[in-house]
């Protein structure tokens, strides 16, 4: 796939690390520089000179004793930074023009900004069993993009508005879980949804999702397929793809595969940046995105069981399409009262639109 994604000309993509030696040489480097400090022999002078250069008092500024917050921010004169350059052209552009600034605002709510990483790890209500971290560990984390949409005539004309590649969820993980644990954790509306028509019979209560029924999927990094076949239904979706690529003209492969169950992340070869793939429900695809990788240390939660730990949530929620207040829990196909197919609906909408006061159906969808 180098030859598609030609990582060496995107400095966003870091070089390809075994997170196994990754772990080694830290945690050797880390030990001999602490033991080599401790059997030091410093002079009282130098200790002293240390602690005047690297004690907190050396963070301090004397001509910013107070932080003052503002609601508006203003960029000096005579800057030379291009950050603040470009940032006070699109303040300026937000006065003189109300639309754009309207634009900027209603954009910025489609954006799920990542939550600020912070030293310390704040300790939240825990129902599993405390089970400690094994050190040493690493640990990673793992950005799960939201599906590409697909081409039609309104995304084409919504995507300006709209970000293609989106941050959906993002996740903590040790470099001892196994791929099948973040597997598992992932939550995609495709795996929530409801099969079959219900439109005759609207009140039953469905007892299977798609999730229940597709289990198949996969990872792809650094050339292997991880497929997921815990489940005697599962397929090896891979198999497919392999075989289309050993054509040796459309320039990509060769590819191996493997057991999602069996391989711990420790276990993999990736690229800080690279964008990977998680597919599932036949072709719903997520770009997966390994942006961190540290050792393990107080600073994170030290139960196990807790991980991998969800560090962002989803944001976006779909809209009713008739009222646009509440979230959409109905999907009608193929009914020509409907301007757009497929129609979301919140409950009541579905109801009072798509059937009468005898609760009969009107028209024809599913």
């Amino acid at each position: 796939m180098e030859n598609v994604h030609k990582s060496a000309d995107r400095p966003w993509i870091g070089e390809c690390i075994n997170l196994k030696n990754f772990r080694d040489q830290w945690f050797e480097l880390i030990n001999y520089s602490g033991g080599e400090f401790l059997k030091g022999n410093i002079p009282e002078q130098d200790h002293l000179r240390l602690e005047e250069e690297c004690g907190s008092a050396a963070l301090e500024c004397p001509y910013q004793k107070d932080i003052e917050l503002c609601s508006e921010l203003e960029v000096p004169e005579g800057v030379e930074l291009k950050t603040l350059i470009e940032q006070k052209a699109d303040l300026q552009k937000r006065v003189e023009d109300p639309q754009y600034k309207s634009f900027v605002y209603a954009n910025s709510k489609y954006v799920n900004y990542p939550t600020p990483k912070i030293s310390t790890y704040k300790k939240a209500k825990s129902e599993l069993p405390f089970e400690p971290v094994s050190e040493p560990e690493i640990i990673l984390s793992v950005q799960v993009f939201r599906p590409e949409k697909q081409s039609n005539s309104y995304i084409k004309s919504a995507l300006p508005r709209f970000p293609v590649f989106q941050v959906d969820q993002e996740f903590l993980v040790l470099g001892s879980q196994y791929l099948t644990e973040l597997r598992d954790k992932i939550d995609c509306i495709s795996d929530r949804v409801i099969p079959g028509d219900f439109s005759e019979h609207p009140d039953l209560e469905p007892d299977v999702t798609c999730k229940d029924l597709y289990k198949s999927g996969f990872f792809y990094i650094d050339g292997v397929f991880y497929n997921d076949m815990r489940d005697s239904d599962c397929r090896d979706y891979s198999e497919t793809i392999i075989k289309w690529s050993q054509d040796k003209r459309r320039g990509i492969g060769p590819f191996q595969k493997a057991l999602m169950e069996h391989c711990q992340f420790i276990d993999l070869n990736i690229q800080l940046g690279y964008p990977y793939v998680y597919i599932h429900q036949g072709n719903c695809e997520h770009i997966t995105v390994f942006n961190d990788v540290q050792m393990f240390s107080h600073h994170y939660c030290q139960n196990r069981n807790d991980y991998p730990l969800i560090d962002l949530k989803p944001k976006k929620r779909v809209l009713c399409m008739a009222c646009h207040i509440y979230t959409a829990g109905w999907v009608v196909y193929e009914n020509k009262r409907l301007p757009e197919n497929p129609f979301f609906f919140c409950k009541q909408c579905f109801r009072n639109f798509n059937y009468d006061e005898n609760n009969r159906k009107i028209g024809n969808f599913r």
